[in-house]
């Protein structure tokens, strides 16, 4: 387990477009699980069986990327309507917002996710993982940094100049060749200069991937 998953993921519960994973620290060895939604398993069957009842839960939301919304504009009144122009809100179940930088991040859970979750034996507060991005990159010491979060079927990507926001993206998983473009495409169109690049594998590294960064000196912080 990462130091990054330690530090940023603690007793937690992550949702993603294709499945679910647990996280907690059980002594001074941390723990985790995962779980696809093609194994028809359930959160509210396996969590009880991961998590004590007097736990208090991070809920991670990785289903999407988060809306941004400049908080100089930002009202609360309106995150449905921000979050109808981007996604299909027809199941929306609750929505959620939190401070990343000079935005506002909106996401949401579906009606099913929020009634599936009241369901569990303890309490959970709902945090957007992009923010878990931010929070790491605001960290590190350098003035350009880009975070890639690869999973086995999607890539987030985030990069920020002097924490910063200047973007951040989801795609499907694409080949090693056309991941460096795009990562290599952020640095030209932002003019960053040396950026930092940390990558996260969520499942097993992809060496290929790994490799070809370090051809065209990238030099990918794995963590």
């Amino acid at each position: 387990m990462t130091a990054f998953i330690e530090q940023y993921y603690g007793k937690s519960i992550r949702i993603a477009p294709d499945g679910f994973s647990f996280f907690k620290v059980n002594g001074k060895k941390m723990e985790s699980v995962a779980f696809s939604y093609s194994d028809n398993t359930l959160i509210t069957n396996e969590a009880p069986l991961f998590f004590n009842s007097s736990d208090e839960v991070s809920l991670i939301s990785a289903r999407h990327i988060p809306m941004l919304i400049p908080e100089e504009i930002y009202d609360p009144t309106r995150d449905t309507e921000y979050l109808s122009l981007q996604f299909d809100t027809s199941r929306l179940g609750e929505t959620c917002s939190e401070t990343v930088g000079a935005y506002r991040a909106v996401y949401f859970l579906t009606k099913n996710e929020k009634d599936t979750l009241g369901r569990l034996p303890f309490r959970y507060k709902t945090v957007a993982e992009a923010s878990l991005f931010y929070r790491f990159l605001c960290q590190q010491e350098a003035t350009d940094a880009i975070f890639v979060g690869r999973n086995p079927n999607f890539t987030d990507i985030m990069a920020v100049h002097k924490d910063e926001i200047l973007m951040t993206n989801r795609f499907q998983l694409m080949e090693p060749a056309d991941t460096l473009y795009y990562i290599y495409n952020i640095v030209t169109q932002f003019h960053l200069q040396n950026p930092s690049l940390y990558i996260h594998y969520f499942a097993e590294e992809d060496k290929k991937l790994t490799a070809l960064l370090k051809t065209y000196k990238l030099n990918p912080n794995i963590i």
